[in-house]
């Protein structure tokens, strides 16, 4: 990028650096100038007639940065209080940096939690339909009891987070780190794990049928009591699989390797274990 450029908004920006939603606008305003400077060159102006023209273009931009700073500011301030049983629908909390938050019981549908740091924080009870926590990090959170339909968690680290009896219909996981999640007690019909890390995630007395884990490797994960009727587990590489009490006798086995304490159990509950490597 044109260095004059990159000094402009280093100025322009500088105050602002702590701050997720300013950096995005900066990211944007530069691929837009420098474009604005590529084509006012071609048009044959020099250097500095393009350079200037180019920040003429977008006029005073302080106004419009104080005001998404402020904005930023105050949400960071107010997260970090307790706002457990209130209403807080359709809020904008993307980027935000909460640990230890408390939205217990609270109102909180269709709100945006993208790319924010929330360890720790507690949800419990809380509606979350169709919110946004895409590229979360969520270590120890506990949404225990909310109802979670719709939401999405794409890419989020939600390592040691509880997810005890929600309701998680149409809840998207791909590319999460689930490692020691707990999805105990919980409908996951059909759901995608694509993708995630499911190292010691316990699917405890929780619906799994008809859910694709394919290709995966899963090491420690937990299916005591759970429902796997036509659960597919081809081609997936077992390591201290615990699968006491489930319902195997339905699930797809085809193509996986296992230890043979993972195979003993399964074969125990009458699984089908026809095409199965033990190693």
């Amino acid at each position: 990028m044109n260095k004059k450029l990159i000094k402009y908004l280093e100025g322009v920006f500088s105050p602002y650096e702590d701050l997720h939603s300013v950096k995005e606008l900066k990211e944007e305003l530069s691929n837009d100038l420098q474009e604005k400077l590529s084509d006012l060159k071609n048009q044959g102006y020099d250097d500095e007639v393009a350079h200037n023209m180019t920040i003429d273009s977008i006029g005073d931009i302080s106004e419009i940065i104080e005001s998404i700073s402020a904005k930023t500011r105050e949400l960071q301030q107010m997260v970090g209080q307790d706002f457990s049983n209130i209403n807080l629908q359709n809020s904008d909390f993307k980027g935000v940096k909460v640990h230890d938050g408390k939205f217990n019981g609270s109102a909180l549908k269709e709100s945006d939690f993208s790319d924010s740091d929330l360890s720790n924080s507690s949800f419990k009870g809380t509606d979350l339909q169709n919110s946004d926590f895409k590229k979360v990090t969520l270590h120890d959170g506990t949404f225990n009891g909310s109802a979670l339909k719709g939401s999405d968690f794409s890419g989020s680290d939600l390592t040691n987070t509880s997810f005890n009896g929600c309701d998680l219909t149409n809840v998207r996981f791909e590319g999460a780190n689930l490692t020691r999640t707990k999805l105990t007690s919980v409908g996951l019909k059909n759901i995608s794990f694509k993708s995630c890390v499911l190292d010691y995630t316990d699917f405890t007395y929780s619906d799994l049928s008809g859910v694709c884990f394919d290709n995966q490797t899963l090491i420690g994960t937990i299916f005591k009591g759970s429902g796997l009727s036509g659960t597919s587990f081809k081609n997936v590489v077992f390591r201290n699989v615990y699968f006491k009490s489930a319902n195997v006798k339905k699930a797809i086995f085809d193509g996986a390797t296992m230890d043979k304490l993972t195979y003993a159990v399964l074969k125990g509950s009458k699984a089908n274990l026809t095409d199965v490597t033990v190693i």
